[in-house]
């Protein structure tokens, strides 16, 4: 087995068979902003779910105490503008099942970038399962209109040796394990 960054064939690979590495998995490019296996990753899609921060007086997130009452839940169909110098939370149409020698990191789409869109995403560890949370941040002085269903970011995956110790059997918990959805921090 090589090690390093593995290629659409690995990828695909990887995504068949009863323990796909993410689901629902497109074998091609598609769509615009565009989604699916590339030669070297995988243009995730974004999901409905949209997480819109309400702010107030004296509100501070803190990721020890988060304030879940500061933010409200969006279900959205189409598109979802993005108002200038804010952020929101997402989810990816993707779940995930990663393999226990593989992880992921993920990048924003160049078209969003070109657009003044900043995509942040933890890198996704051996062993994690579940649905991805994005975070979204438009640095533009205009909104940007974000297309559920379509491309948002990328996915790069690398294979090593197993880690000792695997996202859910960290000693600190792995408290996102198996996350339905957007999630905040727990």
């Amino acid at each position: 087995m090589t090690y390093g960054i593995l290629s659409d064939q690995e990828i695909a690979a990887l995504c068949a068979g009863s323990r796909p590495m993410l689901s629902p998995f497109v074998a091609r490019q598609e769509g615009k902003p565009s989604y699916g296996l590339g030669s070297f990753g995988y243009d995730l899609r974004l999901g409905r779910k949209i997480l819109v921060p309400l702010g107030g007086v004296n509100a501070v997130l803190d990721p020890i105490e988060f304030p879940n009452e500061h933010f409200r839940a969006l279900d959205v169909d189409k598109a979802f503008e993005l108002a200038p110098n804010s952020q929101v939370l997402a989810e990816s149409v993707e779940r995930f099942q990663m393999p226990d020698d593989v992880c992921g990191v993920c990048w924003g789409k160049s078209s969003y970038a070109r657009c003044g869109l900043l995509v942040n995403v933890t890198p996704l560890e051996p062993g994690w399962r579940g649905i991805l949370t994005i975070e979204l941040a438009n640095v533009s002085p205009l909104p940007i209109r974000l297309h559920v269903g379509q491309g948002i970011a990328q996915v790069v995956f690398f294979r090593g040796s197993r880690p000792r110790r695997t996202y859910g059997e960290k000693e600190a918990g792995g408290g996102y394990q198996d996350q339905t959805g957007v999630t905040l921090p727990r």
